[in-house]
């Protein structure tokens, strides 16, 4: 049986092994050159598992162009979760193991995940060769590469999404980096004006995550992650609650109904999963609790919010 997944850190030797079975030495990445590389984008590494054995693998960065330059190879400066492409820098399989579909199989793999995270399409080069394998997977040879890599002679291939304008998908851990980001515009503004460092948001997310309880579903619009809502379920004497944890809408946005939609969205999930009561905290200001109160929320008078202060307390 054949198992893909995302590969962890300590693959990387495994990896560099298979590169280097696969590859001219000229062309072969080091593993130096995978640990820089996994440092930079470890969502972007994916693994095939046969038996327990690591037998092939596929990687790249998220990239701005519709096209590969040598220099992207080195550099891992040019890969940013906001760029529209993902591109493949390796896709190898141990010989033993060749003629089975371990290679097609990370390659839909990898552009399932693409597909998810909103990305446009994908990107890589490859030898005369193989247009036809690529060809198979959705791939359009562009014509002979600018790339000199290894100084072999490369093709240029692109396979471009058709993808939907919205999309609702479950919060994964790959979201984390963008979700971070949001959060930050969305609690350092107005009316929360809180001082949330990019790490503070990145764990404050990944904790909640972490959660078997979680239920997060994060909004993309033409490619763009543009909002995210997360909650946890629990039981409450008979029923099932979803208490929400976050909402946040892209600032730029604010105005355009898509906080409506995340709702909208995550009451259709409850219901789905027989959740029969919402609930959550807002700051009190016109915008806030007005909103809620648009979507059918409503204050229960008998209940107050209090927070109480650890050392405040002992000092009592």
């Amino acid at each position: 049986m054949i198992e893909i997944q995302l590969a962890k850190e300590e693959d990387l030797k495994q990896l560099a092994y298979i590169e280097e079975v696969c590859f001219p030495v000229k062309e072969a990445a080091t593993l130096a050159q995978f640990q820089k590389r996994f440092q930079a984008f470890p969502e972007c590494f994916m693994v095939a598992i046969v038996e327990g054995r690591i037998v092939g693998f596929i990687n790249g960065a998220m990239i701005a162009k519709q096209t590969l330059s040598d220099e992207m190879y080195e550099d891992t400066s040019y890969h940013n979760v906001f760029h529209a492409y993902q591109s493949v820098y390796g896709l190898a399989v141990l010989p033993a193991f060749r003629h089975m579909g371990i290679a097609k199989k990370l390659m839909q793999s990898f552009i399932n995940l693409s597909k998810s995270r909103q990305k446009k399409g994908m990107v890589l080069t490859c030898k005369e060769a193989l247009i036809p394998f690529y060809q198979q997977c959705g791939y359009t040879c562009l014509g002979v590469s600018h790339s000199i890599h290894g100084g072999a002679k490369w093709y240029d291939m692109i396979f471009e999404f058709d993808l939907p304008s919205s999309l609702f998908i479950p919060m994964q851990f790959y979201h984390l980096k963008e979700a971070a980001i949001l959060f930050q515009q969305c609690f350092d503004n107005e009316p929360w004006n809180e001082q949330w460092t990019y790490q503070q948001a990145y764990q404050h997310l990944e904790e909640m995550l972490s959660s078997p309880y979680t239920l997060a579903y994060v909004l993309y619009q033409n490619g763009q992650f543009i909002g995210m809502i997360v909650g946890h379920q629990m039981t409450y004497m008979d029923k099932q609650v979803l208490c929400i944890d976050e909402l946040c809408v892209c600032p730029q946005l604010h105005g355009q109904h898509i906080g409506s939609q995340l709702l909208d969205y995550i009451k259709e999930e409850c219901h789905k999963r027989k959740i029969q009561k919402i609930v959550l905290q807002t700051i009190r200001s016109y915008l806030s609790d007005y909103f809620y109160k648009c979507h059918g929320f409503y204050e229960q008078d008998y209940l107050v919010s209090m927070t109480c202060d650890i050392k405040n307390s002992h000092e009592i």
